[in-house]
């Protein structure tokens, strides 16, 4: 289980939010922390108290950015009716969400190198992320059915299977909102854990 969020420091939130703005407009290997500092008004010095680097920086605001859109995923896919097999519905809305997103969609089409280095470092927290956001999912009772260990390897499979479409090239297209359930439906169901193949939502 993810432990609860700490109560978010100001200075810190508005770091964060200025790094955001500069990796966006100039990419993650471009930014200087002076831009940084700047956009936040603080200082160099009130950013390092709080990341020892850039590589934490960015991880830090990757982090932050994962927790928000897992959550907007799961509330929408919680009050949307799904428009095929649940597992493809879930696939199918956090691709598109990856891709809506301005800054982490930029980041996997511009710096792959990157996006590798930071899911080795970071892969169990966005296990914990996507698993949270399963369980707000998930109908009433569903996780405790299948367990523990089969909602977190939903959660590892959902993340595996999505860097793919998402970074590296396709034979068939998987452009639309169709295209990635036609995917999900060949290749991502038949790979799901046996756990949840036998318990239907």
């Amino acid at each position: 289980m993810a432990i609860p969020d700490k109560p978010a420091d100001p200075t810190t939130e508005a770091i964060l939010d200025a790094a955001l703005v500069e990796f966006e407009r100039h990419g993650f290997h471009r930014v200087a922390l002076d831009d940084v500092a700047r956009r936040a008004g603080v200082s160099r010095t009130t950013i390092y108290r709080r990341f020892a680097n850039r590589d934490e920086l960015v991880g830090a605001v990757i982090e932050r950015e994962n927790v928000v859109l897992f959550a907007d995923i799961a509330a929408e896919l919680k009050n949307a009716a799904p428009k095929s097999n649940f597992y493809v519905e879930a696939f199918t809305l956090s691709i598109l969400r990856f891709r809506r997103h301005r800054v982490l969609n930029q980041m996997m089409v511009d710096e792959p190198a990157l996006v590798l280095a930071l899911a080795g470092r970071h892969h169990g927290a966005a296990i914990e992320r996507m698993a949270d956001a399963l369980r707000v999912i998930f109908p009433a009772g569903f996780a405790d059915r299948i367990g523990e260990q089969a909602v977190t390897d939903l959660a590892d499979t959902i993340l595996r299977y999505a860097a793919m479409v998402l970074m590296l090239p396709s034979v068939q297209p998987l452009d639309t909102a169709d295209d990635i359930r036609a995917f999900a439906t060949t290749h991502f169901l038949p790979s799901l854990p046996a756990a949840l193949r036998a318990v239907p939502v």
